[in-house]
């Protein structure tokens, strides 16, 4: 259709349709490059390298706990458990001289948490840390066996 006032409706669709394709293009692009994320969402690089390191700062304080509280039970159990599953707390780690101090997060805020000790069906024992600290807490932590 040709107008002489202007576009007609024919060519607008046209046009929105074009703007369209290239905005999903340069938005996979994007993606690829790794400037948006998923949720075509801008992401920061930075951010998520940070994110990273907090959470293997919040792994190793978990397995510091968990490998003093294998000191622990072989100290005042001999390895010998029974069938019930027994929480060793991190204050009892430092109390008895396992730890020095309370476990710190990389922004040198206290955190507190227990480890989990039981003697599986295959009769090894296992051992399942839980730490809370102001940003972060173990999936299955519970307040209870904390406190």
């Amino acid at each position: 259709m040709k107008n002489k006032n202007g576009w007609g409706f024919i060519e607008f669709i046209a046009f929105l349709i074009i703007f369209i394709i290239c905005l999903i293009i340069a938005g996979m692009g994007l993606r690829r490059l790794g400037l948006l994320d998923d949720n075509f969402q801008m992401s920061n690089p930075n951010t998520e390298t940070q994110e990273k390191e907090k959470v293997t700062n919040y792994v190793k304080l978990e397995k510091e706990a968990m490998n003093k509280t294998k000191e622990y039970i072989k100290d005042f159990y001999d390895n010998k458990l029974g069938l019930d599953t027994l929480n060793i707390k991190i204050s009892q780690l430092v109390d008895n001289g396992y730890l020095e101090d309370d476990l710190r997060d990389a922004n040198n805020k206290k955190c507190s948490g227990y480890v989990s000790v039981y003697v599986n069906d295959s009769g090894k024992i296992e051992y399942i840390p839980y730490i809370k600290c102001p940003e972060y807490q173990t999936a299955g932590y519970e307040e209870r066996k904390d406190g």
